[in-house]
């Protein structure tokens, strides 16, 4: 598991571990009792957390909190470093690498939530423990301070290679691609990598998302993937066409009491080009899902892993 990977469900289910349960729910104020309780299953179910997760979380936490207490720049002050929005998370950490850490949190400080966390997490844990205490003292900066900061970094920008120029390819790159290639041609070029570069071939599958991984999640996921509204049984009949039955019978058990209903075999010839386009679009929405943190592909991606 990553800090970048989890949702905001498990973190606060990892705090709940953390701080426990009293203390907690001291501090998430104003969440429903249906959250709270979604919250503490979930704190039971994660069992085993790595140390190292435990800490980025608390770390992660912790500097939110000083980043809302300690942000009190007017919003026209904000506006001095507008310039940041044109830039992309990389850029903005080689624009930042190198200065003092007031600097990096006073920068960090102008971004949103999830880029300054994501940017934060590059940076050294020494250098992050810096930052988060200057970060609680940039209300003792003047105002002609943070003009003369953003004045510096703005004319940085112009040194700063383009968005193009930190492309490094790398697996994911490469699993970008064949997420864009019919699975017939994926799986070739798969097999054919997994034979010249295991290795390469192994950190591709960390990014790379078929079909197949949907049908061996863990079951917590099963059970929010194929309960979405957006299954559609028909197109999901046609999607298992040709697999064995108790594979059909175990991904039907899942779906919803209405989809169970509908769902039926599908018994008509159907080409090997319109069962693959079927099964891609159930690929996408769990890509989909996975953007708006319903799931987390990083778990379905390392079950599989496992299971290989």
């Amino acid at each position: 598991m990553d800090i970048d990977n989890i949702n905001g469900l498990d973190k606060a289910a990892v705090l709940f571990q953390i701080l426990g349960e009293s203390l907690a729910l001291s501090m998430f104020q104003g969440i429903s009792e249906a959250d709270t309780l979604r919250i503490r299953v979930r704190s039971r179910e994660l069992r085993n957390i790595p140390l190292s997760l435990k800490e980025s979380v608390l770390e992660e936490y912790y500097f939110k909190m000083m980043s809302t207490k300690y942000h009190n720049f007017d919003k026209n002050e904000n506006k001095l470093f507008s310039f940041l929005i044109e830039l992309n998370d990389e850029q903005v950490f080689y624009l930042i690498n190198t200065e003092p850490p007031k600097v990096i949190a006073l920068t960090l400080d102008q971004l949103d939530p999830a880029r300054k966390m994501k940017i934060m997490n590059r940076f050294s844990s020494q250098l992050k423990h810096s930052i988060i205490m200057e970060l609680g003292k940039l209300n003792e900066i003047p105002l002609e301070g943070v003009v003369s900061v953003a004045k510096e970094l703005k004319n940085k920008i112009s040194f700063l290679p383009s968005p193009k120029e930190f492309s490094r390819g790398g697996p994911k790159s490469i699993a970008n691609i064949l997420n864009q290639m019919t699975i017939d041609d994926a799986e070739q070029y798969l097999e054919q990598l997994s034979t010249d570069d295991p290795e390469l071939y192994a950190e591709v599958r960390k990014h790379f998302l078929s079909f197949e991984d949907l049908l061996d999640m863990p079951e917590h996921i099963m059970k929010i993937y194929w309960r979405n509204p957006e299954i559609d049984v028909d197109e999901l009949s046609k999607a298992l066409k040709g697999l064995d039955q108790s594979i059909v019978d175990n991904i039907s058990a899942y779906l919803s009491k209405r989809n169970q209903r509908k769902f039926a075999v599908y018994t008509e010839p159907l080409s090997k080009r319109d069962i693959d386009a079927c099964q891609l679009s159930f690929v996408d929405l769990a890509r989909k899902m996975n953007d708006a943190q319903e799931i987390n592909l990083a778990d379905i991606l390392e079950a599989t892993d496992l299971v290989e």
